[in-house]
């Protein structure tokens, strides 16, 4: 009986192998033989050498797809070894993929020849034109390797700006290359993008379509690059249309594009008045539509939307162990009077806390005009074991910065006061004029993975009935998310708070205990009682941090890792040496639109005396 090793070659996984050379090609054993006549002696030798085969075709499958070491490229000349790294990571994801079955490369020859037409591409895109790969497989080419000679560097000789004549206006993004610069794609395709938005933002050109040209001096090591856009008319807006309302104002619609009858068209305005649309939460899918030029150089801008629907009811709930468990409900109208006016109604109860509210949101009218929010709220609360009610209502302007920053700042008023059996005691009233700025790059609000958020706040409080001092509050808070794989992610925050007087020294003893800080429990450090953390009657000063270690081991399920910790004293100053810790185990369950939370945590360092559960939903932080 023989068997052609070759063959084996000729599979990834050794299964081809196996048909061919036991039932096609050397007609050891028939499926008549196997099936029918069940000849135990011959079709036990046919199993033989099929079984030899596989495992060799297996064994030299996994080792030319094995990942690239040191050995695998042997570069002849200096090249910077980042450039290296890239190519081989070019050849590691090309080998993983064959491992994953994403790649067939059924003989060694193919693989060789793939992963050489990858080198010469990666090398071209980083200005090594007159490369030279030699293949220096092992033997049996049970291992790939590569001699690689980059030959010089090509460098840019000449720029050359082909654009229309009416196009007078400076272009800053021609200084972001310079001839001498060595000749790397991805800069050119940069450069091109750069291009076209400045143009497009400059001018009212109705397409916008710039190229280049490339043209190689190999005995030279340089090239000569030519810009140019593509011929296109000028163009003003005659109009901007609206189609699909039926709830929404349509006026109100127009208003929300920010573009005005009669002005220049420019793409990158049109892109922003369709992400406006869609950030109003009012439409569910908005389509543009541009005309072709009139006899004027005109054109209609047509939207054609498609309204969400406006009315949302949300009911939630969660559990811990000192409030037990809790239950809270959202009534949202998006469009409460045809232009995009936002009214929340929402309740919760627990053992601790009942709260019912209400907030207007009046969008912003322009762009750059700020949101309006006006809300009132009256929560019963367990503060210091005194039940205490607290009534608020003021109202906040929401104005964006910059990019990545939003500033806030408003009127509170609060009441507050405490029953006992004596009946109402403690009545106050304060006016707070909270502002704060964010910035918040977070890629999800209830499940982050990447990004930052950081709060800086300054809130003045004046006790309108002259019994309690007045006093400011400074708050600062950050919190950061890093993926470190696609199933591990570590999540920190940073959180601190610090009250001062206003004019004098602030005498805690005369503050309301609705005022003062607390800490322990769900919403600060997991494992210690409710406001459990001394002194237990509030304090002046406060730090709050978290760690936690999450990991999301299937699409559904995941475990989470958590430490907490918080300072908190009577004065300005904090101990540092003495936190009140906290440490423990969550499981997430992943819905489709938030993931649900379960922790149970015990104070440190007596880890395990007790136990406090917790349920909700979205991320701790």
């Amino acid at each position: 009986m023989r068997v052609d090793l070759r063959a084996c070659y000729s599979t990834q996984f050794g299964l081809r192998t196996l048909f061919r050379s036991v039932f096609l090609e050397n007609r050891l054993v028939s499926f008549h033989t196997l099936f029918v006549k069940v000849r135990f002696r011959a079709a036990g030798w046919a199993w033989l050498p099929a079984v030899l085969c596989l495992w060799v075709g297996q064994a030299h499958a996994e080792t030319r797809f094995a990942a690239t070491n040191a050995d695998t490229l042997e570069i002849t000349s200096a090249v910077d070894n980042d450039l290296v790294e890239r190519w081989r990571d070019a050849l590691d994801r090309y080998r993983q993929d064959l491992r994953q079955g994403l790649q067939v490369a059924s003989r060694p020859l193919s693989q060789q020849s793939a992963e050489m037409q990858i080198l010469a591409e990666h090398l071209r895109s980083a200005g090594y034109y007159n490369h030279d790969i030699q293949p220096r497989p092992e033997e049996d080419y049970n291992r790939l390797r590569y001699r690689v000679d980059p030959g010089r560097r090509f460098v840019v000789r000449q720029i050359i700006w082909d654009w229309p004549e009416e196009l007078t206006t400076p272009l800053n993004a021609e200084d972001t290359i310079q001839t001498g610069e060595p000749l790397v794609a991805q800069n050119i395709l940069d450069l091109q993008t750069r291009l076209r938005r400045e143009i497009q933002s400059s001018a009212c050109y109705l397409r916008v379509n710039v190229r280049y040209e490339l043209s190689l001096d190999r005995r030279g090591n340089a090239g000569d690059l030519r810009f140019y856009m593509e011929d296109s008319p000028q163009v003003n807006i005659s109009e901007v249309r609206i189609e699909g309302t039926e709830e929404v104002r349509s006026s109100y619609t127009r208003r929300l594009t920010g573009i005005e009858d009669g002005e220049c068209f420019q793409r990158p305005r049109l892109d922003r008045a369709r992400l406006n649309l869609y950030e109003s939460n009012l439409f569910a899918r908005v389509d543009e539509q541009v005309s072709e030029p009139d006899e004027n150089n005109e054109v209609v801008v047509t939207y054609h939307v498609q309204e969400r629907f406006h009315r949302t009811l949300k009911l939630g709930g969660g559990y811990d162990t000192d409030a037990g468990p809790g239950v809270n409900a959202e009534w949202v109208h998006r469009n409460f009077s045809r232009r995009g006016e936002r009214l929340v109604l929402d309740a919760r109860t627990s053992f601790l806390t009942q709260r019912v509210g209400a907030a207007l949101t009046i969008p912003r009218r322009r762009p750059e005009w700020p949101r309006l929010t006006v809300s009132t709220s009256l929560e019963r609360t367990l503060f210091a074991d005194q039940r205490t009610y607290v009534w608020q209502k003021g109202f906040n302007l929401e104005q964006i910065l910059t990019d990545s920053w939003v500033g806030n700042s408003g009127v509170d008023v609060r009441s507050s006061w405490t029953t006992t059996e004596e009946g109402v005691v403690d009545f106050e009233q304060w006016l707070a004029l909270p502002t704060n700025v964010v910035r918040d790059t977070r890629d999800d609000v209830l499940d982050p993975r990447r990004g930052t958020r950081l709060l800086f706040g300054f809130t003045p409080n004046f006790s309108l009935s002259g019994t309690q001092p007045h006093y400011g509050q400074v708050r600062a808070s950050w919190r950061g998310y890093w993926a470190q794989t696609d199933s591990l992610t570590l999540a920190a925050t940073t959180e601190g708070s610090t009250l001062f007087g206003l004019g004098d020294e602030l005498d805690l003893d005369r503050l309301s205990v609705t005022e003062r800080l607390y800490a322990g429990g769900g919403g600060s450090v997991r494992g210690w009682p409710f406001q459990g953390v001394s002194p237990t009657d509030g304090g002046r000063t406060r730090v709050l941090q978290s760690v936690e270690q999450r990991v999301r081991w299937s699409e559904r399920w995941g475990t989470v890792g958590f430490v907490d910790a918080a300072w908190l004293s009577r004065s300005a100053t904090l101990d540092w040496d003495d936190p009140a810790l906290g440490a423990g185990l969550g499981l997430r369950f992943f819905t489709d639109f938030a993931p649900l939370r379960i922790d149970v945590g015990s104070p440190l360092p007596d880890w395990g005396s007790e136990w406090r559960f917790y349920f909700s939903i979205g991320q701790a932080f």
